[in-house]
This record gives structure tokens, sequence and C-alpha cells, in this order.
């Protein structure tokens, strides 16, 4: 077969330390839907045909727990399995059935960096999948702040058959689909989650939902602005524990007999600054610090 690779985002579990109020935060303000609940955690799903994209597990200081992605079927699951292990990259399981919501074929492991993830093929997917204009149909991608930036991008290259997308002075954009970027890293001082993003379906959409989240208590942290790399429209937001969320749309999709993949030297010439619209002002401290790695509940008073 040829070299196995990952070929999606299915997922983003957190930790998290209220359970209830952060799923009333996904249902009631960001426009997710609960599919399931199974051993403590609870599952959401978007409007596409992913099973969840979400997974909320109750306990310690809001972070991420596990990234989550997919491989076409079990044999090139098998063989992502066979080559992490060769190369004594920390393997959680062989590949099995799955139990959980969902169901499917996979196993789990960790990186380099310390952060778990799972690959899976054949797991349940929806056929009510018709967008709606204020709630999002998928995860787009996930950021993380990494002090080996280039060694993580290696990694996922080599290894899992992500493709490098853009390079910046401030992080390196990766995908294993047309999307332009799955994952991201961050230059930063150690690992941790930056922000998740999730596509919803037009740039209309997204201020719906955005007026959503402004009535409800969460108003938005930066943006409304395009970023350079991904060319997405983008509003960042803060979900109850301070962690940092994102609505996007218009994602490049890349065509890959054509794609030339830009150096910082490139998006320094071509873009002043992440936004684009040069509407955005920059982020804000706290939403740095949030965004770095410590996140730090608003004070909400209307959800």
């Amino acid at each position: 077969m040829t070299d196995p690779q990952v070929t999606g985002l299915r997922s983003i579990e957190y930790n998290v330390p209220d359970l209830a109020k952060t799923s009333r935060f996904y249902e009631l303000c960001w426009g997710l839907k609960k599919v399931a609940e199974d051993d403590g955690a609870h599952y959401f799903r978007a409007t596409g045909a992913e099973h969840h994209i979400v997974v909320l597990h109750e306990g310690g200081k809001a972070s991420v727990n596990r990234i989550n992605f997919a491989a076409d079927d079990n044999n090139a699951v098998d063989a992502l399995h066979a080559k992490l292990s060769g190369l004594g990259i920390s393997t959680d399981s062989t590949p099995e059935d799955l139990s959980g919501p969902g169901g499917g074929y996979g196993f789990s492991f960790t990186d380099r960096d310390g952060l778990g993830y799972a690959v899976s093929s054949g797991v349940t997917t929806h056929s009510d999948t018709a967008m709606e204009n204020d709630r999002p149909f998928k995860l787009s991608h996930v950021v993380l702040n990494s002090d080996k930036v280039e060694d993580q991008t290696d990694f996922y290259r080599d290894v899992l058959g992500f493709r490098v997308s853009d390079r910046t002075e401030r992080m390196n954009f990766i995908r294993c689909s047309p999307d332009h970027h799955s994952i991201a890293f961050a230059h930063a001082e150690g690992p941790s989650l930056n922000h998740a993003a999730f596509e919803v379906p037009d740039f209309d959409a997204l201020m719906t939902g955005s007026g959503r989240m402004k009535q409800k208590g969460f108003p938005v942290q930066w943006g409304v602005g395009r970023h350079g790399p991904g060319n997405n429209v983008f509003g960042y937001f803060f979900e109850p524990n301070g962690m940092v969320v994102e609505y996007t749309a218009e994602v490049e999709q890349v065509d890959e007999d054509a794609y030339v993949t830009g150096t910082p030297e490139d998006w320094a010439q071509r873009v002043q600054g992440p936004d684009r619209w040069g509407f955005a002002d920059p982020p804000t401290p706290h939403l740095r610090r949030c965004m770095g790695g410590d996140p730090q509940a608003p004070e909400v008073d209307i959800f």
C-alpha cells in the first residue's frame, strides 16, 4: 500500500472543571448538539456528517485532552500504528474496535510534546447534514503551542502524512485534507492549546453566530477579520473556562498540484499582520495569555 496517512480532523476533547456549565455553552451559545453521554463525558456534533466534533471530560484545569484524526480504512489505521511503533512513538493501545459513541476502529498515541491523539476509521456518520446559517458544520483546525515547532512539523509531515501549507514568523500551517490547515503550530515556550476553530457555512453565518454569542454574554475578542495564510474569515471568543474558540468561514481549498508553500519572508511582504483587512484590533493581553496556554475564565453575566 502507499505510505499511510491521516486524512482528516475528526474532533477535539477537552478537560473542563465544570461539565454542566461547559455543556450548556456548546449547546446554547456555540451551536452544537449533544449526541451522547458516555462514562461521564459529553459528546457534541455539528451539522456535518462527523459523529461528534467536541468531547467534554470533567476534571482538572481547562485543557486539551485529545485530538482525533481520521484514516481511510482499517488497513491504514494498522499501518499508521505500525509506523509509529517502529519509530518508538508511545502508543497507548493497539488498533481495536472502539466501544464509545460513534464506534469505529482505531488507537491512541502521545506525541513528542506529550499531547494525546487518536486515529480511527469506520466511525458512524450522520445523514442529516443540512447547513444552518448560524451553526458550525465541522471542526476546521486546531492550533497548538510548542517550543519545537519545526520538529513537530517534521513529525506530522514524515510520520502522519501531513503537507506543509505555509510558514510565517508566528506559526507553521499543515494540512491533511484540501483545507489549507487542519493543524498549526505556534511558537511558544512549551506545549499547550492555542485555540480550536469551527467552520460555519459563510460570512453571514459567522456574523449571525457571533451575534448570538454576544447576546449570550460572550462578545468577540478578536475580529472580525480575514487571515493571511488560509484566507479565512475569523472571529475569536472565550468559552466559559477561558479557552479560545474561533468561528471561521471561507477556508482556502488547496490544489495539491499547484500550491506553493509560503515562507515567512513571503508572508511578511504579502500581508501586514494577521488580518488582511486591517480592521481587527490586535489581540488583547488577556486573549494572548489564554491563547498562550493559560486560560482565564471570563466574567459572564447573561449566560
